[in-house]
């Protein structure tokens, strides 16, 4: 069943006409723009808002707590490996850079690549790790003393860790 629907305009109504309006300002004046005593757009919103300021958007300093950080003498252990492993040219030293001080990557860089200029192989590149001692005198600090065994010599190694955004960070490297 289909209903007729019935024209919305008649033919015999007036043709459209087309009123042409002018379009509103888009932006508010700029200041020397106004006339004196004229009124401003923004009226009431200039007011202050009926709250107290918000607080400063300050992020608390991160406390580092004991129990999240990794242990320290196995963390010293992986370091030692990857810094051996960058001696031997297994690892670029770049990929240990986030896990160093740059004063200590930049050393570190220097000594390897000292050594590796001659032709010879670095000494650290034959080494094994031994041993790895950890101490914490604070909540973020870590002294690890290792032993390397390089060939028939044994080496010592020390290292300072300290606690920056939740995780360790080599500041102090010494190869004795």
């Amino acid at each position: 069943m289909t209903a007729a629907l019935a024209p919305v305009c008649s033919p015999s109504a007036a043709p459209w006409r087309v009123r042409l309006r002018p379009a509103p300002r888009r932006e508010p004046p700029f200041d020397d723009e106004l006339e004196p005593g004229a009124p401003t757009w923004f009226g009431g919103h200039a007011d202050r808002l009926p709250f107290a300021d918000p607080r400063p958007n300050v992020l608390p300093a991160a406390v580092v707590r004991p129990g999240l950080l990794p242990d320290p003498s196995g963390w010293g252990r992986r370091l030692l490996i990857g810094i051996t492993e960058s001696a031997a040219g297994q690892r670029p030293l770049a990929q240990l850079a986030a896990l160093l001080a740059p004063s200590v990557a930049q050393g570190l860089g220097r000594h390897v690549d000292f050594r590796g200029r001659d032709g010879r192989r670095h000494w650290l590149a034959n080494a094994r790790v031994r041993s790895v001692r950890a101490t914490q005198p604070a909540d973020d600090v870590a002294e690890v003393s290792a032993t390397l065994q390089c060939g028939p010599r044994v080496r010592a190694v020390a290292l300072r860790l300290e606690a920056r955004h939740g995780r360790w960070r080599c500041t102090r490297l010494e190869i004795g």
